[in-house]
């Protein structure tokens, strides 16, 4: 077995903190045109790529967000950037989608109490993804159906992402029949600029000037 630093063993997280949420509650995923929402992406445990909450096959992780902003955040501002081209706008959807019934045993990472598991803050923004998806497979052993973590470009602490957890591949999670809506990202465009982000037009005509090469 793969000894992870600082993964615990699934039998010490039967009481970790967890929260349910409510039936009915939104939660939204950006995601290329091309594709559909509902995707869960799975990396082996010693990989050192993957993304931050990942299952290893067969299983695998669905990345969503509380707040639809939230959502491009963590999609589109990977790097410290100032502004956006609209047209890297363009090759998004955004799904907006209703919890079927309760989803309880949600792992709770940004509470007081999951310090005493050994958890610190750097869960949410280490690159270290050995540590992460150790503790992912240690939560998901352990039972636990989803996790609700703090976005890392989420500088106030406020907001929430949600990792679902499920067999690896497209499908609808847990075998609920969702009601979604995916459509462009239109007014959430316009949120990003309280976080400092501009989006850009490409320009469709650039004046060329003369340029004399010095001699």
């Amino acid at each position: 077995m793969v000894d992870f630093p600082e993964a615990p063993d699934p039998s010490e997280l039967a009481s970790f903190p967890s929260r349910t949420l409510r039936a009915g509650r939104s939660i939204f995923r950006l995601h290329h045109r091309g594709l559909g929402p509902f995707w869960f992406n799975t990396t082996e445990l010693d990989n050192d790529t993957g993304n931050r909450f990942d299952l290893p096959s067969p299983n695998g992780a669905s990345y969503w967000a509380l707040q639809p902003v939230v959502a491009l955040l963590e999609t589109l501002v990977r790097r410290p950037v100032q502004s956006i081209p609209a047209e890297l706008l363009d090759r998004f959807y955004l799904t907006e989608a209703a919890l079927p019934h309760d989803l309880d045993r949600v792992a709770n990472l940004p509470v007081k109490a999951a310090r005493r598991f050994g958890l610190t803050a750097e869960i949410h923004t280490t690159d270290n993804r050995r540590l992460t998806r150790g503790w992912a497979f240690a939560l998901a052993q352990a039972d636990f159906r989803a996790a609700v973590a703090l976005p890392r470009h989420d500088v106030t602490g406020r907001h929430r992402t949600l990792t679902l957890w499920g067999p690896k591949g497209e499908h609808a999670p847990y075998g609920w029949e969702w009601e979604s809506t995916t459509g462009t990202l239109g007014s959430v465009v316009h949120d990003l600029e309280q976080w400092g982000i501009r989006v850009l037009p490409v320009p469709f005509e650039v004046p060329i000037s003369e340029f004399e090469p010095e001699q």
